[in-house]
């Protein structure tokens, strides 16, 4: 047996999900173990219905370190599924989420804790450090992309929110986790916008990504791609006042007529202000903010579309603004309520 045993009162839960690790899992739970050793903690290693032998390598590996609890999914149900069945299992008083690969370095564990007590955060994110890692063009080109539409449907203060390697408190997953509903490719959004919600701190801590896949957007394909921005979507809808603040069928209705209001005021000051023939200078200044230099139906068209983009816009900030002020503890913009 190693000397590494589960002390009495587990302080750290190590989650890690795998799927069709075999070749390299147990060596990579011993590097955990190894870069733990100092730690009170536990390694609650995850099978998401390999079909190779990674779950007979976990519990290899569980015989010779007690602290490895291995649990194997019966079908393969999603990174994040595996994250949450590895959190049900987790004694921990704070939990860590590291991808069973190691292109992030076990060692980095330790440095969130770090930052976690230094920080008083209750959620510490590792984000791919810029100036350490270097990835292919396309997976850079997709990053970017999906770190920009982040920004702006949920306005997270984070710069990177896939990264493999997560640090919470407990109380925040026992919080967060119960309104969950994604368990794949975009579950860390979800996690970590219902975690904001809550009110809980969370900082980001630059790490160190071995990146060794192959091809230039290695495990993550075009479908993935697709599927996490769907995935995307709808946190973005659970997550929206329509969904979290759980709002009554009357609030809902009369959501629904200040849009059909907006859009019928819309259509009636378009029609109202067409004719109106105005004095100089003012017929040279409505000229342009009415587009009456462009051909009619173009200019319908126009309007019509910017009006709907400027309306879906409006919604989104509002959105925003809206669940920020729930997530307050002090009385800021919209007098924040916190609600749990």
């Amino acid at each position: 047996m190693s000397k590494i045993s589960n002390k009495k009162n587990t302080k750290l839960s190590v989650i890690v999900p795998a799927y069709n690790e075999g070749a390299h899992i147990y060596e990579n739970l011993q590097k955990i173990c190894d870069s733990l050793k100092r730690q009170s903690f536990e390694v609650i290693v995850v099978d998401d219905g390999s079909a190779d032998n990674t779950f007979a390598e976990c519990k290899r590996a569980a015989r010779v370190h007690r602290v490895i609890k291995p649990f194997q999914m019966q079908t393969n149900a999603g990174k994040g599924a595996s994250l949450f069945r590895g959190f049900e299992e987790a004694r921990g008083e704070v939990i860590a989420f590291l991808d069973a690969d190691l292109e992030i370095a076990p060692q980095h564990i330790i440095k969130l804790l770090t930052a976690m007590k230094k920080t008083k955060a209750d959620v510490v994110a590792g984000v791919k450090d810029p100036t350490a890692n270097r990835f292919p063009l396309p997976r850079q080109i997709m990053s970017a992309v999906y770190r920009k539409s982040i920004d702006f449907l949920f306005g997270l203060d984070i710069t990177d929110t896939q990264t493999g390697i997560k640090l919470f408190k407990r109380e925040v997953l026992e919080d967060a986790i119960p309104r969950l509903s994604v368990s794949r490719f975009a579950f860390d959004i979800e996690l970590l916008v219902a975690a904001s919600r809550f009110g809980y701190k969370i900082i980001e801590y630059p790490v160190e990504v071995a990146y060794h896949r192959t091809g230039g957007l290695g495990r993550m394909k075009l479908r993935h791609f697709f599927g996490t921005f769907i995935d995307t979507l709808t946190i973005y809808f659970r997550a929206s006042f329509w969904r979290w603040l759980e709002p009554s069928f009357g609030t809902q209705f009369w959501m629904v007529i200040f849009v059909l209001g907006v859009f019928l005021a819309g259509i009636g000051f378009a029609k109202i202000l067409t004719p109106v023939i105005l004095q100089p200078p003012f017929n040279e200044i409505a000229h342009i903010i009415f587009l009456q230099f462009l051909p009619l139906p173009l200019r319908d068209r126009l309007l019509a579309v910017s009006g709907v983009l400027l309306l879906v816009t409006a919604l989104i900030q509002l959105n925003k603004s809206l669940l920020n002020a729930f997530a307050r503890k002090d009385r800021g913009d919209l007098a924040g309520i916190l609600r749990k």
